[in-house]
């Protein structure tokens, strides 16, 4: 597959996993925990198998880059988020997403090692 396809995908489902993140800490209501749960954790799995589509082409499956790494544990940590969001206050929520997404941005472009 174009590697295009896969970065859209990744791309694409991250900021629907950041947006409904942002959502639910905004308002978590408990009668939509279920729900909310599910498409994020599919959101993550597209990313995920995304990211790995772009590791396959572009890079080899060279996963011991320190760059890849970083980004691995930030996807980790957003996509852990959503659920931390019915307990954590919301300025953690936000700030936790605002900083992650920057971290793993600046890595990919950057790749400072």
């Amino acid at each position: 597959m174009d590697p295009k396809i896969y970065q859209f995908l990744h791309v694409f489902s991250i900021i629907l996993l950041t947006g409904f993140t942002f959502a639910i800490a905004a308002n978590p209501q408990k009668r939509k925990k279920k729900l909310m749960a599910i498409v994020t954790g599919i959101l993550a799995l597209v990313a995920l198998v995304a990211g790995a589509g772009l590791m396959s082409k572009l890079h080899n499956n060279n996963w011991g880059q320190g760059w890849v790494i970083v980004k691995i544990l930030a996807w980790l940590f957003v996509s852990g988020l959503g659920g931390m969001a019915y307990k954590k206050s919301k300025s953690f929520i936000h700030a936790g997403l605002v900083i992650a997404v920057g971290v793993a941005v600046f890595m990919v472009y950057f790749r400072p090692f």
